[in-house]
Parts: C-alpha cells; sequence; structure tokens
C-alpha cells in the first residue's frame, strides 16, 4: 500500500522548484523555437525542410543530453550533476550561429532533465514522491506560459523578438544555476533509504538491461512516451507555424490567443500535482486521455483552417495534456525503480522518445503542407496507444508488478 500523503515542508517545495526548472528551460526551449519558427521562415527565407531540420536538431540534441546526462549523473552523484550541467545552457543563445545555439541548448536541457527529477525524488518523504516530481510539469508549463507571453510581447519585434526569447532563457538558467549552487537549504535534505540490499552501488547497464523486470518497465514507460511525447512535441513546437501557415493567424494573434491557452494548461497541471499521490491520479489520466483524442479530431475534420475551430482544439489540449502525459510518465517512471538506477532509466527512455520526435519533427512542415487533417490523424491514432499503454500500466501499478525495489 502507497505511504499516506503528508504536507510537504517550504524546503521541500524549493527544491521541487528548483529542480523544476530543467522543465521550465527544456519547455521554454522548445515553444521559443516554435514561436521562432515563423520569423525565421521569412527573415531567412526557410523552406519546410529547413525549418524541420532545425525543429529535429533541437530534438535531437535534446535526446543526447537526455541519454548520456542521466547515466553520468547515477555514476558520478546526481546532485554534483544537477548544480552543474545547466551552466552550458548560458553558451546557448547565440544571436551570430542560430543552430549551433539551438543544439547547445538542447543537450544541456536535455542532461538536466533526468537528473534533477532523480534528485527530487531520492529526497522527497514518504507519501510526497508523486506530489515533487508531479510539479516539475507544472515547471514545464510555466515555461511554455512565460515563451508564450513573452513571444506575444515580442511578436512585433521580428528578428529581435525571437533573439530576447532565448536571451529571457539565458537569464533563467543562470539564476537557476546559483540557487542550486549556493542555496545550503537542499542539504538539509537527506536522501531517502534505497532499497534493502541494494546499497549505493549503481546497477550496471548490463545488470540493468538484463532484468526481465526492469526491462518490461523501461519498454512500456518508453513506448508511452514515445506514442504520446510526438503528439505533444508536436503542438508545443509547432502549434505557432500551424496557425499562421494554415490558420492563417497573424503572429499576435497566434502567439497571444496560445498563452491564453496555455493559462488553462497550467491550473490543469497543479491540479494534477495536488492528485499525484491519490486514487484521482488514474482517474483524470482517463479523463484527460479521451479528451486529448477528442480535441485533436476536431482537427482531422475541420483540416485546421478555421481559426475559431483550432482555438478550440488549443482550449480542449490543454483541458486534458495535464493529466494523461508526460507529467503522469515522470512519477511512473521513479516510482517503478529503486533511486540508484531512476536517473539512468528517466534518460533512456526520454532519450529514445525524444531521438523519435527528432524524426518526426523533420518531416512535419511537410506533413503540414501536404495535409493538417493527415498530420492529426496520425496524432489521433498516438494519442489512442498512448491511453492504451497507460492503461496497461495503471493496472500493473496496482497490481505491484513494476520494480519498486
Amino acid at each position: 500500500m502507497a505511504p499516506t500523503a503528508q504536507p510537504l515542508s517550504r524546503t521541500h517545495w524549493k527544491l521541487a522548484v528548483a529542480g523544476g526548472m530543467a522543465s521550465y528551460l527544456d519547455s521554454g526551449l522548445i515553444v521559443s523555437l516554435g514561436i521562432a519558427l515563423p520569423i525565421w521562415s521569412t527573415s531567412f527565407q526557410l523552406d519546410a525542410w529547413a525549418i524541420g531540420i532545425i525543429s529535429a536538431g533541437l530534438t535531437f540534441a535534446i535526446a543526447v543530453g537526455a541519454l548520456f546526462g542521466g547515466r553520468i549523473a547515477d555514476l558520478f552523484g546526481r546532485t554534483r550533476v544537477f548544480n552543474i550541467d545547466v551552466l552550458l545552457i548560458l553558451v546557448a543563445p547565440s544571436q551570430a550561429v542560430l543552430v549551433t545555439g539551438v543544439l547547445i541548448a538542447g543537450v544541456a536541457a536535455g542532461a538536466d532533465l533526468p537528473t534533477s527529477i532523480a534528485v527530487i525524488s531520492e529526497r522527497a518523504p514518504a507519501g510526497g514522491q508523486g506530489r515533487m516530481v508531479a510539479f516539475t510539469q507544472v515547471m514545464w508549463t510555466v515555461g511554455i506560459v512565460m515563451a508564450t507571453l513573452l513571444g506575444f510581447l515580442f511578436s512585433g519585434l521580428g528578428d529581435l523578438g525571437a533573439r530576447l526569447l532565448f536571451a529571457h532563457l539565458a537569464v533563467a538558467a543562470l539564476v537557476t544555476w546559483l540557487v542550486r549552487v549556493f542555496s545550503p537549504a537542499f542539504a538539509r535534505l537527506e536522501v531517502q533509504t534505497l532499497p534493502s540490499g541494494s546499497g549505493e552501488r549503481v546497477l550496471p547497464l548490463t545488470g540493468l538491461l538484463r532484468d526481465r523486470r526492469y526491462l518490461t518497465a523501461i519498454g512500456l514507460t518508453a513506448l508511452f512516451y514515445i506514442a504520446y511525447g510526438v503528439v505533444a512535441n508536436t503542438i508545443g513546437q509547432f502549434k505557432t507555424y500551424f496557425l499562421v501557415e494554415v490558420g492563417g493567424a497573424t503572429q499576435t494573434v497566434a502567439t497571444g490567443f496560445a498563452f491564453v491557452a496555455t493559462l488553462i494548461g497550467l491550473t490543469c497541471a497543479v491540479l494534477f500535482t495536488r492528485a499525484a499521490d491519490g486514487p484521482w491520479r488514474n482517474r483524470l489520466f482517463g479523463i484527460g486521455a479521451a479528451g486529448l483524442v477528442a480535441g485533436l479530431l476536431l482537427i482531422v475534420f475541420t483540416g485546421g483552417t478555421i481559426l475559431p475551430v483550432v482555438f478550440v482544439f488549443l482550449i480542449v489540449y490543454n483541458l486534458s495534456n495535464p493529466f494523461c502525459g508526460e507529467a503522469v510518465y515522470k512519477v511512473w517512471t521513479q516510482e517503478s525503480f529503486p533511486p540508484n538506477v531512476r536517473a539512468t532509466v528517466q534518460g533512456i527512455t526520454y532519450a529514445i522518445a525524444r531521438f523519435v520526435f527528432a524524426g518526426v519533427a523533420l518531416v512535419t512542415p511537410a506533413l503540414i503542407a501536404w495535409s493538417p487533417s493527415g498530420l492529426f490523424a496520425i496524432l489521433a491514432g498516438l494519442a489512442v496507444t498512448s491511453a492504451l499503454l497507460g492503461a496497461v500500466l495503471i493496472r500493473r501499478t496496482r497490481s505491484a508488478v513494476l520494480v519498486s525495489a
């Protein structure tokens, strides 16, 4: 039986905020790039394939960072890597070399994500892990809100506005690093006891990959995140591009409405955090999954050319997405493995999925040009798949089949 939920201290929440900044920077980077794409498409005269290459390059870089960052954290210390890897982001917003800046930022953000989640998870008190891990998704949504708000405010500045978006991420990264390194509060949070017999030794990769229990858990969480994540990554990276190129919206209208819709997503992310350690987590997953599929079908049947319908879709998406996506994936991963392999596993599954996202991002602008309805039909099928995989994961969690020790 799961531990009874209990109040979390201010220090625990401070850690959740500092660690959640990895999610803030990751989502802010993805959305900022998406907002900048229509601007760069004009200022750099980029075609659909060039847009796809830039988007895919960012996602590929995030995957590389996650793959190696999580394992390095487990081998050399999660807290140590947690404190230093965000420094890489400081050199990312390059005004002179667009693609290089995007790639450096992607690697740094990807490396920090599994590490920060593992640090939060291992310092969460009994009955509080779900809420603290789920809170990183609140920070993810805050990153989207801020990037979208700034995109709206800077929408009339053209290329300068796009550069200011990335400058904001550099400032956020610097503040995050200073808090992580110099705040004494986090040192007072003890790492929770590792499972009996595990010690502090990091499980070798060969042992991790040969154990059938681990492989099953890794496979299910990875497949779920791939199916759901293709949907979320496509919307996150290309909604502004889609609104402008297909819906006929101006940059200001597109970013302005996206900002309003994302505020709804932020509210729902907070609600999920409150429910993450209780029985409502699974109920909300089913409701969110159904809403996500219904929203995608709106675009399948209308083609995305009716702007009010696209706005309705964005509202439905933000109402449903926080309950059936990345937040619950993070919680499932942290609950399914002992502390000394969590960053590794989170990094592996996150990286595998992001490599897939990179491939999809490469062709997404071309798919939009080919058929918006066809693209969203694919996304709707993936949303159904993620819902079915989520149902399997919920059943296995209830049956205590997933690895917990």
